[in-house]
């Protein structure tokens, strides 16, 4: 227990600072309201102006007296404490790697489309992370067009010169690689008409992982 206690203490003062920020955010957003906060007013009744007097037995307009009545201080200061406490939550939570913990432990296959500043060509940017609780080998990627309903795969067997694949993955890491589908276009007659690419890896186990379908056309990010 008192080793809990001087690890808290340690992680408040390195992160001080960024604990007085969050609390006197709040404190600027409680002082922020109760200056903001107004008299309200109850809407005068509508009166439709005639041209002959009323009988004196004619009721006049009925004014609803109950008013909604705005959160009080105390409510909004409740909200601030709250919203406050959950960010230190987070915040600390990230810290030592409890929101890591709490994430699903799932495999992260994730594609970025670019285009080359220079060449112009379309660069594909595969990130495969294994965030299981066991080490998983992945076979060779594979990179499929596609038009309409038609398909063609090319398993990727040289990235940069080198062949990584079958890569076995422990649980928390993972591989970055690039992929110039241009080259593809160039080589391959026809290809030109599959507008549509994915990519797609198999584990040894069996399990298939493919990214969204993303059209050529529809790159716009740079990168050199």
């Amino acid at each position: 227990m008192n080793q809990s206690i001087i690890s808290f203490l340690s992680f408040i003062k390195k992160n001080r600072i960024i604990i007085y920020v969050l609390l006197g955010t709040a404190l600027m957003l409680q002082i922020c309201s109760k200056g903001a906060q107004q008299a309200i007013r109850s809407p005068e009744p509508q009166y439709k102006e005639i041209t002959q007097p009323a009988p004196q037995d004619e009721l006049l307009p009925h004014e609803n007296s109950e008013t909604e009545k705005p959160p009080g201080p105390a409510n909004n200061l409740n909200s601030l404490l709250i919203m406050t406490a959950i960010l230190l939550a987070l915040f600390v939570a990230r810290r030592y790697g409890w929101l890591d913990k709490m994430l699903p432990k799932v495999v992260i296959f994730k594609v970025n489309h670019y285009k080359n500043k220079t060449t112009g060509h379309l660069i594909l940017r595969v990130f495969l992370i294994n965030r299981t609780s066991t080490s998983i080998t992945f076979n060779n990627p594979t990179l499929c067009f596609f038009k309409g309903n038609k398909k063609r795969a090319f398993i990727i067997k040289n990235i940069g010169g080198q062949n990584y694949f079958p890569i076995t993955l422990t649980p928390g890491t993972g591989h970055k690689f690039n992929i110039d589908a241009q080259k593809f276009y160039d080589n391959v007659e026809g290809l030109t008409k599959y507008k549509t690419l994915r990519m797609e890896i198999n584990s040894t186990t069996g399990t298939t992982y493919k990214s969204i379908k993303w059209p050529s056309w529809l790159t716009f990010k740079r990168i050199g």
